[in-house]
């Protein structure tokens, strides 16, 4: 038995289903013709079984391309949790509370949870408003209002001090056994701590910084797309640099070829850090 709904200015949508007896078949046409009629029906019926993971897919396909590699990252580290498995039409917001939950046994910060979150609903939102899927965004901001209130998910603390100077001293001292043990690992990581200190740059806009766009008389430099919480490409700010910053800059070898000033991965050098304050933590130091 087939069943065609048409609608005007829009494709047809058809369902077919085979029963043993005729009227069965009759009775399944005129339930199915009545639900597909309600609002929303047929939009309901289009996206039956499309789960959350199916949504996400299709977001890092569709709309991801410009995303970092930590955004990324997040979005897809959301793929392993049971939620994703839940059909997307369908999901509640107490699904939603409880990957919070799970999520809070496993011992992340409220602030990490926060980011599940965050992602999820931009994934809703873009189902919704991109895919025309028939998502209930009511379930979404009801378990995010209860999960912010009762302090589930909650916002990244802020660094209220910098390393101390014997904080320092122990990770030069790691890079320095590190160089030792290594001599042809090149990545200069005393300076790019000191540059990154000095200048308060992240890795990746220091790995960013070339020499067309220093400024050696007015001790300036641009980064280019520097972090911002909207604007994710072309937000280039000019920065002051400190004398000692300077001095950092100018002793590095100028390569041919190479517009870069320090040109290394952004992703190596924060491995070779985490490596670091890893090994200090493991000796009982605290870092920041």
């Amino acid at each position: 038995m087939q069943i065609r709904i048409a609608r005007t200015g829009q494709a047809d949508y058809s369902e077919s289903k085979t029963f043993p007896k005729k009227a069965m078949a009759a009775e399944w046409a005129k339930r199915r013709e009545l639900e597909l009629s309600a609002p929303g029906g047929i939009l309901a019926a289009k996206w039956k079984g499309v789960t959350l993971h199916d949504a996400i897919e299709r977001y890092l396909h569709e709309f991801a391309d410009g995303a970092g590699r930590s955004k990324r990252a997040t979005i897809e580290q959301l793929q392993r949790f049971p939620i994703v498995r839940v059909k997307i039409t369908e999901l509640s917001s107490e699904q939603i509370i409880d990957h919070a939950q799970v999520r809070r046994r496993s011992g992340v910060k409220p602030s990490t949870t926060a980011q599940d979150i965050t992602w999820l609903g931009i994934i809703l939102k873009t189902a919704v408003a991109a895919w025309r899927m028939p998502v209930d965004l009511n379930e979404f901001e009801s378990a995010k209002l209860l999960l912010r209130s009762k302090g589930l998910i909650s916002r990244p603390g802020s660094r209220d001090r910098r390393p101390t100077l014997e904080e320092i001293k122990q990770v030069r001292a790691y890079f320095q056994r590190s160089q030792k043990i290594r001599p042809s690992a090149i990545i200069p990581m005393e300076d790019i701590m000191d540059f990154a200190i000095a200048s308060a740059r992240r890795q990746e806009e220091i790995t960013r910084l070339t020499w067309d766009d220093l400024d050696e008389v007015a001790m300036t430099c641009w980064v280019r797309d520097a972090k911002h919480p909207r604007q994710k490409m072309g937000n280039h700010k000019r920065f002051k640099l400190t004398h000692e910053a300077m001095v950092i800059i100018q002793r590095q070898p100028r390569k041919q070829d190479e517009p870069r000033i320090f040109p290394y991965s952004g992703k190596s050098t924060g491995t070779r850090w985490r490596a670091a304050t890893a090994d200090l933590t493991q000796q009982k130091w605290t870092l920041v």
